[in-house]
């Protein structure tokens, strides 16, 4: 099917199904019926006038926003609204965490509840806070039963290296080109490099190629290769280590890098390498877990069991709580590793996970991203087929990815990537680019039906830039 009958398609879906989806997928889908809605250029003046106020004031590198600069006044279901009155659809919400719709009406009153009754009692029991543990239990694999609550994926991320190094003994991690765990200077050493202003690596972190067979980093075809990157990563931690060994970190699929799956058998080869050494497998499931990729936990597709996982982006659905889950194994060790945290699993934080849980179970999200999240895949995968200036579609579930090229080498292109976001955007559809590969993933709460037809917009504007070149 080519692109033009696909959204064809996609928009007689959408008027079959609006009364037949779940109630939170009728919900936030519902408001992209007359979207995009576009009546002034992107970005408007008014968003403009505000990113001036913002830049007297603000610092930072944001280069998603000064690629097309926007500013935004609300946002309702899987639609965001500028500051000029132009309705979008949201393929970023938020970096993945706005997962359930901008204001989801169940979350919101979950939230106000709970914050006229309690709203911070540090590490303090509260119902809520109990409560959400023993969901969480319910849905974690394995026995990954103990919980740590925070703010942020990067204070997770410091959790989990701490819970390493208590229960090992050691402080030298691996891990691999392209995954992101975090800003703060342990989180930093564990991505793939730093910059001027980020000083040196800590000791103890080596990062190497990972299980990603598009552009193999030892030149080397997967059906011959014998997973020489595992072999390789090992020898690496090996080589470089001092006898400290205390753990592999990875994104069983990526974010940071824009949906890259690794080859099938390169996350069980991280697990034995972790069994034979007796080291700690952390898998970082900010954005793949509760879902995202159409399981509960992306190591389930692979059917690894890391002993931690630290998750997840969207577990507040925008309001601030991150956790870590850790095998009963190592309640000991655990309880050493200095845990706590200011404002991490406060009570309204923890009220607006308890309800996005209730939202992801009574609507059976999950099952829900499998079947959309293979259609959107299989037309993205047309989509490539059909442009030379895209290299691939990758991804799982509603974690998807288009890599860009130079249609010329072959090379890999961020400049390219770039030019189709903004197009992009300028046609009404929200996306992130992140060097090469544009992020195209929806809601969890998006209708197969306007999943398709906002990719089939995403496709006008690769064949509007393809026109120009």
């Amino acid at each position: 099917m080519d692109g033009e009958a696909a959204v064809g398609e996609a928009l007689a879906a959408e008027a079959r199904g609006a009364e037949t989806e779940p109630a939170s997928i009728a919900w936030a889908s519902s408001f992209a019926a007359d979207a995009p809605r576009i009546h002034t250029p992107i970005p408007g003046p008014a968003s403009l006038e505000l990113l001036a106020r913002r830049n007297r004031h603000e610092f930072g590198d944001f280069p998603w926003i000064d690629m097309l600069p926007l500013s935004f006044a609300g946002g309702a279901g899987v639609t965001l609204e500028d500051m000029d009155g132009n309705r979008l659809i949201d393929l970023t919400h938020g970096h993945m965490s706005a997962a359930l719709g901008h204001g989801n009406p169940e979350v919101a009153e979950a939230i106000d509840v709970q914050a006229r009754k309690l709203m911070n009692t540090r590490n303090y029991p509260t119902e809520a806070r109990i409560e959400l543990m023993e969901r969480l239990a319910q849905i974690t694999p394995g026995d990954l039963n103990l919980f740590g609550f925070f703010s942020s994926g990067t204070e997770a991320t410091e959790a989990a290296l701490r819970v390493a190094r208590t229960i090992t003994g050691g402080h030298e991690f691996l891990s691999f080109y392209g995954d992101y765990h975090g800003k703060t200077v342990g989180a930093m050493a564990t991505g793939e490099g730093g910059t001027p202003n980020t000083g040196p690596r800590s000791s103890g972190h080596m990062t190497v190629p990972g299980g990603w067979c598009h552009r193999c980093e030892f030149k080397l075809e997967p059906s011959s290769c014998g997973l020489h990157c595992v072999d390789f990563a090992e020898r690496a931690m090996l080589v470089n280590s001092h006898g400290r060994l205390a753990g592999i970190i990875a994104e069983p699929v990526t974010n940071g890098s824009g949906g890259r799956v690794y080859a099938p058998g390169f996350l069980k080869g991280l697990r034995d390498i972790c069994d034979r050494h007796n080291i700690v497998l952390i898998f970082d499931e900010h954005a793949t877990g509760l879902g995202r990729t159409g399981k509960w936990w992306a190591g389930d597709h692979e059917g690894v069991i890391p002993d931690i996982i630290i998750f997840s982006k969207f577990l507040g659905n925008g309001y601030p709580i991150t956790s870590i889950a850790v095998s009963e194994r190592f309640t000991a060790e655990a309880n050493r590793s200095s845990q706590s945290s200011t404002h991490g699993g406060q009570p309204a934080a923890c009220a607006a996970a308890l309800a996005v849980l209730n939202i992801l179970q009574r609507d059976k999200l999950v099952d829900h991203v499998a079947r959309a999240g293979e259609a959107c895949l299989n037309f993205l995968k047309g989509l490539a087929a059909r442009h030379p200036i895209v290299g691939v579609a990758q991804g799982r579930g509603f974690l998807i990815g288009l890599e860009f090229i130079d249609p010329k080498t072959g090379a890999a292109s961020a400049q390219m990537a770039s030019k189709v976001a903004v197009e992009t955007i300028r046609r009404g559809v929200v996306v992130s680019p992140v060097g090469p590969t544009m992020r195209v993933s929806p809601m969890l709460v998006t209708s197969e039906a306007v999943a398709l037809r906002t990719l089939g917009i995403v496709e006008e504007a690769i064949a509007d830039v393809e026109s120009r070149l």
